[in-house]
């Protein structure tokens, strides 16, 4: 008896492994840019899958390429997008869950063009697959030199080696320690959602309550805290349809 009791009272406090879901293989969304919102992101999907027993990955896939994969469905989903590429790709379909907010940043060499508006940079660099940043680019004359890269740091060094005279980021802040003086803009401020392809759409109820659960936790506000990412502007409210912009 007395060895029971103590086999019980270990069993009471022993803790098991979130139980996993059959899956014949993982969910594969593009890996995070690198940028604190993108890693942020990526952190908080993670433990959100892992609590409900679904196991994912995150590959390398170029960013101009990932939704014409997500759509078709060789990806799950995309990870953070603002909700109108929707309108492009419409098997995609968002989480109702505000994952952050993408400010539009426009960063000029104050050297080359000192005082410039976004309509006066005679060359601008970008990375390439960010639609918000290609829509506001695509207002620009035709005479403007815009070059798209496939990643932050390539764009970046463009900038810095001062191949263009100015760079637009979506959801990235340009490090101040430039070795020149820089001007920074907001252009456009956006909120991200998770989006997933139709065929995952019976995931999207208790990814939602499960991204909310962590909110209430406080477990997300500690990721961004982590990450210095801020807090959206505005959360959905509950059963709220999600916005395009504020």
């Amino acid at each position: 008896m007395k060895w029971l009791l103590v086999l019980l009272s270990l069993l009471s406090v022993t803790t098991y492994p979130q139980p996993q879901r059959w899956q014949e293989s993982p969910l594969q969304f593009r890996q995070a840019l690198g940028s604190p919102a993108s890693l942020y992101s990526q952190a908080l999907l993670s433990e959100a899958y892992h609590r409900l027993g679904i196991r994912v990955e995150f590959i390398e896939v170029p960013f101009g390429r990932s939704l014409l994969e997500s759509n078709k469905g060789e990806l799950a989903g995309e990870l953070a997008r603002v909700l109108r590429v929707t309108e492009r790709y419409p098997a995609l379909l968002p989480v109702p869950y505000v994952l952050f907010d993408t400010d539009v940043f426009l960063y000029v060499n104050q050297q080359r063009c000192a005082g410039c508006q976004l309509q006066q940079v005679q060359s601008l660099a970008y990375v390439r697959g960010a639609m918000v940043v290609e829509e506001i680019l695509r207002t620009l004359p035709a005479s403007r030199q815009v070059i798209s890269t496939g990643s932050l740091e390539a764009t970046k060094n463009l900038f810095l080696t001062g191949k263009v005279d100015g760079v637009v980021f979506a959801a990235y802040q340009l490090d101040a320690s430039t070795g020149f003086p820089i001007a920074e803009q907001r252009l456009q401020s956006l909120p991200d959602y998770h989006l997933l392809h139709q065929s995952h759409q019976a995931l999207i109820p208790e990814l939602t309550a499960m991204l909310y659960q962590l909110e209430r936790e406080g477990f997300a506000e500690r990721l961004r805290l982590r990450f210095g990412v801020a807090t959206p502007k505005r959360q959905l409210s509950r059963n709220e349809k999600p916005f395009a912009e504020y």
